[in-house]
């Protein structure tokens, strides 16, 4: 069973909280979004005149490429048979087309569909499938692309998606990019989207935008003859970049594992280029891999995917465990990152990782979760508790509800988030729908007991503006990992102003994987969870009853999957301060039988 409540009158969890009046100055930061979208779009235009791009840009006439792009990404053969046949299923949604000019000719069903389809990331796919079959059809689509597009289009030119496009059209190589009359056209529309990157790259609004389009100006200097010039720019840019959003310990700025993971895999994948054209990886984006690269491993669950935190999925199209692997990095890691505010605590039986930090920056922001406190456990045989997660696949009406409190494995006041997600409008068109975790700090505190069992003790005030509540999270997982126990409880800290809460109902969810099958015991404070190789755990919670609710679980990519979720809902007595008992909820979760 649970240890007992914590009583610490000395913790620094307890009383570290009071509401902060500080607020961003996003009427400046809306100002500048607009002036950016604005020559954005006068530098578009302009872009599209031939003269003024001459002028302007001055693309380099350029030689077929001397290698190619190897991006170290996971390719579906069967994806690729499907898009063979045109058939595209991307962000939800699928369709069929007839030809390639189809494809680029037909309205997309949705924003998200159109964005994924013109930044030819499925190319990967599609010569998986056909190998020397696939490039005929490959050179089809890129003209029929510029066709329609080559001159200058304000959605399929946005630097990200330009950026993305030119990466994957660098992975071909000389195949499509030859010296014949139709692999110069296509040079020529390469290297004149390279020169708008070059022009407004810096001026893309997501921070990971501006990071790829100073990878495409250094990958297209390293295997374009003729277009050297863009390799030191490319360079300098990804330098800045990271150096803004590769945190000390080695955490992604927008506190996402996907974001991490796909950074390193760049950068792994740019110091083959470089180490190919026998020149050494600058100093400073090695400095960067090799902090990446222990946080990924970090980050990741027992099975060597990704927890899925702030927007990132198990990212397994990645191929995070061999990548990891190959760099050499140890699987036993260390135990807290305090810059990207998460705790790992890893045994033989399990391995559990809690966010316990601060919303990102807000303009990191736009794909973050309220996910504070939420943990993940995975064990050898599998995952076992989750979040419901994100992946770029999924159906854009999916996108908002899992940013939520609710589809997270943590406490719930009212159904309501622990923090706020911006509403549509004039600030979330040009800011995006950013996440403000209001008045809200987080502490976090571990230490190790006699028997070398790990304890966690986190809180954080995202209800204390609107309830004036705390969410104090208690932690204890066992040395081998086979017994994790719970507190979650909510106080009332001294001093608070405003009237307390009336009645109102809070829960503790813990969304299961979908390869997880739960049963409820009689006395309906009991659950078997059986993960697919037969290995039990027991959910216990002593003084409530547990529910066993529908669930959804996207993390693991398209289509959503229908999963299971244990659900225990108390009414909130609101004038409890941290040492009461009545808001507390005592849990566990035991690895069934002894050791193999």
């Amino acid at each position: 069973m649970p240890a007992k409540a914590t009583k610490d009158r000395h913790s620094p969890i307890r009383g570290a909280f009071a509401p902060q009046n500080r607020q961003a100055n996003w009427v400046q930061a809306l100002v500048f979004a607009v002036w950016r979208a604005g020559r954005l779009r006068l530098s578009g235009e302009l872009f599209a005149l031939p003269l003024a791009r001459a002028l302007i840009a001055r693309p380099p006439r350029v030689g077929a490429p001397r290698g190619a792009y190897v991006p170290l990404l996971g390719a579906s053969a069967k994806t690729g048979a499907q898009l063979a046949q045109g058939v595209f299923t991307l962000a939800g949604a699928s369709r069929r087309y007839g030809r390639p000019a189809d494809v680029w000719r037909q309205a997309a069903p949705s924003r998200r569909f159109a964005a994924l389809l013109h930044e030819f990331g499925w190319l990967h796919d599609l010569r998986a499938a056909r190998a020397e079959a696939a490039w005929p059809l490959i050179a089809a689509h890129i003209d029929a692309w510029m066709h329609d597009y080559g001159r200058w289009n304000a959605f399929a030119w946005e630097p990200g998606t330009a950026a993305r496009r030119c990466l994957n059209w660098l992975s071909l190589g000389a195949a499509v990019l030859d010296n014949g009359d139709a692999g110069k056209r296509r040079r020529r529309s390469l290297i004149t989207q390279i020169a708008w990157l070059d022009a407004v790259g810096a001026l893309a609004s997501q921070p990971r935008a501006r990071l790829q389009s100073a990878l495409a100006l250094a990958v297209a200097g390293l295997l374009l003859p003729g277009a050297e010039r863009y390799a030191k720019r490319g360079l300098m840019r990804l330098e800045a970049e990271l150096d803004e959003q590769i945190l000390p310990d080695g955490g992604h700025a927008s506190r996402n594992p996907e974001a991490a993971a796909a950074t390193l895999g760049e950068l792994v994948a740019l110091r083959r280029l470089l180490e190919d054209s026998g020149q050494a990886m600058p100093p400073a984006l090695e400095r960067a891999l090799k902090r990446l690269a222990p946080m990924v491993r970090f980050l990741s669950a027992a099975d060597g995917a990704l927890a899925a935190f702030n927007g990132g999925s198990e990212a397994r199209r990645l191929v995070v465990k061999p990548l990891l692997d190959h760099l050499g990095v140890a699987h036993k890691t260390f135990g807290f990152a305090p810059l990207s505010g998460f705790q790992r605590v890893q045994g033989r039986h399990s391995v559990l990782v809690m966010d316990t930090g601060k919303a990102p920056p807000l303009r990191y922001s736009e794909n973050a979760h309220a996910g504070a406190l939420a943990l993940e456990v995975s064990t050898p045989s599998g995952r076992l508790i989750v979040n419901c997660g994100w992946a770029e696949d999924q159906p854009g009406e999916w996108r908002q509800p899992v940013r939520a409190s609710a589809a997270h494995s943590t406490l719930i006041v009212n159904n309501t988030s622990s923090a706020q997600i911006s509403a549509p409008g004039l600030r979330s068109a040009f800011l995006g729908m950013q996440l403000r975790q209001s008045g809200s700090v987080i502490q976090a505190r571990r230490s190790e007991d006699e028997d070398q069992a790990v304890r966690l003790e986190a809180a954080h005030g995202g209800y204390l503006r609107r309830y004036g509540l705390v969410h104090h999270r208690h932690i204890r997982v066992s040395a081998d990992g086979a017994l994790i126990e719970g507190e979650d409880k909510l106080y009332r800290p001294l001093n608070t102003q405003g009237a307390a809460p009336g009645a109102l109902e809070y829960a503790v969810r813990f969304h299961l994987h979908p390869r997880v099958r739960a049963s409820l015991a009689r006395s309906r404070n009991q659950a078997l969870l059986v993960l697919a190789d037969g290995t039990g755990w027991t959910f216990c919670c002593a003084d409530d009853a547990v529910a066993v609710e529908e669930s959804v679980y996207l993390a693991a990519g398209a289509p959503p999957q229908r999963t299971l979720q244990l659900v225990i809902r108390r009414q909130l007595h609101p004038q409890t301060g941290f040492d009461s008992t009545r808001n507390l909820i005592r849990w566990s979760l035991q690895r069934a039988g002894g050791d193999p």
